[in-house]
């Protein structure tokens, strides 16, 4: 086997292996769906087929399958959950051009192909963590917001914050792109840093599954797509002016990543946003309060609906 093929070959294996032994329950059915310039998308799907929908986004270098509490927890009795691997991400196609990653287009165009080819005709509920709140502002922003009933971001700010309320972001955008540009190519050094990624997520030690997921999942993204994300623009704070969506942020007392102070100053200047901090979580909330979590995103997704007119779940 060539050598470069090694570390994406061993990550996918991996990931199979974990995705089988946490799924001995009611797990996730995956599928394959063409995204922009037909970049093969997986998709996973649990939960009530006929309920309302909730868009399920995970962070940068993760994947569906930290989602596994929600996909058999309070969420899946009453929604229909779709959670997508975003491109370069987990198993979805992972292209090596940078064009492919560049502006909000590609990864808006993924998430109105992995809708459409899902049949969803009905306004969703968008629920992104970390990056993923990010990508869920592509979406709006080239999509528009007509088939979105609310928001919740969930360890984001989505890019939300004003220099004024995060006057560290720039500093730690630059610091964070240069790590991402000198990604390792070693796959000794890649495992080294696949292995810290859980204890960076968590105020306190994850459950031992969704750490090896989490793990598993910062392997299957290639260096390359690292780099080639290393210039992602994230700031969206012109959108906030016209972000009339109901919105919830639930966010980690110790989130240290998007810090509770901050996330409180971006919903103070939406008209429809309202604010959840865990106490003792840090910035992988969905999976340390699950059960919280699962609860008030439930709420928040009747509540969207119902001002849409859609029948309550």
């Amino acid at each position: 086997m060539p050598a470069f093929a090694r570390p994406h070959c061993f990550a996918s294996a991996l990931l199979a292996v974990l995705l089988a032994a946490t799924a001995a329950g009611a797990g996730p059915q995956t599928r394959l769906v063409a995204g922009t310039d037909g970049v093969p998308i997986c998709v996973a799907e649990a939960g009530d087929p006929q309920g309302p929908v909730l868009l399920l986004l995970h962070g940068f270098g993760q994947s569906h399958a930290v989602f596994a509490r929600q996909f058999g927890g309070e969420l899946a009795r009453d929604f229909r959950l779709i959670a997508p691997d975003m491109r370069g991400h987990g198993c979805s196609g992972k292209p090596w051009t940078d064009a492919a990653y560049a502006g909000p287009a590609p990864w808006a165009g993924d998430l109105a192909a992995v809708l459409h080819a899902s049949g969803v005709t009905r306004p969703v509920v968008i629920v992104g963590w970390s990056a993923g709140g990010y990508w869920a502002m592509d979406y709006l922003r080239v999509q528009g917001v007509a088939a979105v009933a609310g928001l919740v971001l969930a360890g984001s700010h989505g890019g939300l914050a004003t220099a004024e309320i995060d006057p560290g972001l720039e500093a730690r955008l630059a610091t964070g792109r240069s790590a991402a540009a000198a990604y390792p190519l070693d796959i000794d050094q890649a495992i080294a840093q696949a292995r810290q990624a859980p204890g960076r997520m968590a105020a306190q030690p994850l459950p031992e599954d969704i750490a090896r997921v989490m793990s598993a999942s910062t392997l299957m993204l290639p260096a390359y797509v690292r780099r080639h994300m290393s210039g992602w623009n994230l700031d969206n704070t012109d959108l906030a002016a016209r972000l009339r969506l109901p919105l919830l942020f639930i966010v980690g007392s110790a989130d240290a990543v998007a810090p509770p102070a901050q996330v409180e100053a971006v919903a103070a200047g939406l008209p429809a946003a309202e604010v959840r901090v865990y106490a003792g979580a840090g910035h992988a909330t969905f999976a340390e309060q699950p059960a919280a979590f699962d609860r008030d995103v439930a709420t928040f997704a009747r509540r969207a609906y119902a001002a849409t007119g859609m029948p309550q779940p």
